[in-house]
């Protein structure tokens, strides 16, 4: 009796050890199946939220535009006061418009290029470290400085000898700082003969024949409007820094859209969008 007691146990073990049963077989497919369905539901409805942010920005800056909608200054005084967000909102989006520049023509590459007056181009910017900390820094020594877009808000200025404005000695700025989305690639469009330049002299190309362009550039007709989103965390989002010995007062920003439109006929050539949250 005890060797066929122990033999019992012996198959048991075995049957035990050979591997779940059908059963559970089924019941581990059927949740495997209700997860994978699950994640495509997930999938599908993240999809359906990032293409309504898309249209919902694209739409803000259309209007925006239209109506000729920027920061006035009583909005950026607030948004540099000490208590920037009585009257403003980090969820919102606020538009400023700057002037492009164009350059010479460049008949190798068929292409049309411009220069954003107003935006300073920041490589590798220690000063802007505090606002843009490199996050492998928490995990290893050293801090790679980030780059970093400075564009201008508001400035101190004075009339020079031509009547033109031009920045005050020692005169202040108040400026918007993001990361550089001319390296990032985060401004997408579906307009593919505009695309954003990574270096230091150019900042946008418009691969376009030249009676094309022509008309737009002869007197300088073409502005940018970019949509931005404003970090309003006075410890952590706004620094001050000097420029030239210009007092610079930075706010830290996300640039969500951008729009080249024709100012003379409103007429709009290219829209970019950031899809992100």
């Amino acid at each position: 009796m005890p060797r066929i007691a122990f033999l019992l146990a012996t198959v048991t073990l075995l049957c035990a050890c050979s591997g779940p049963s059908t059963e559970e077989l089924r019941r581990m497919q059927l949740l495997e199946a209700q997860r994978a369905e699950a994640a495509a539901r997930q999938a599908q409805l993240e999809a359906q939220r990032r293409e309504q942010r898309i249209n919902n920005r694209i739409s803000s800056a259309r209007t925006a535009q239209q109506q000729n909608s920027q920061l006035n200054n009583s909005q950026i005084e607030q948004l540099f006061s000490a208590t920037p967000e009585q009257q403003l909102s980090s969820d919102q989006l606020y538009y400023q418009v700057f002037d492009l520049q164009p350059a010479k023509y460049n008949y190798n590459k068929a292409k049309q290029s411009f220069t954003i007056v107003g935006m300073r181009n920041l490589p590798n910017s220690a000063v802007y470290s505090p606002l843009f900390p490199d996050e492998s820094a928490l995990y290893q020594p050293g801090q790679k400085a980030k780059s970093v877009l400075e564009f201008t808000l508001k400035e101190q200025t004075e009339l020079n000898r031509i009547g033109q404005p031009v920045l005050k000695p020692r005169g202040q700025r108040w400026v918007a700082a993001a990361l550089n989305f001319k390296n990032n690639q985060q401004l997408q469009t579906d307009n593919q003969k505009w695309y954003w330049e990574t270096g230091l002299f150019e900042d946008l190309s418009w691969q376009v024949a030249p009676e094309i362009s022509y008309p737009h550039t002869v007197d300088r007709d073409l502005k940018l409007q970019l949509g931005l989103r404003f970090c309003l965390l006075k410890d952590r989002c706004y620094l001050d820094s000097s420029y030239r010995k210009h007092p610079t007062h930075a706010v830290r920003a996300e640039v969500l859209s951008a729009i080249i439109y024709n100012q003379k006929s409103g007429e709009i050539l290219a829209e970019f969008v950031n899809d992100q949250e």
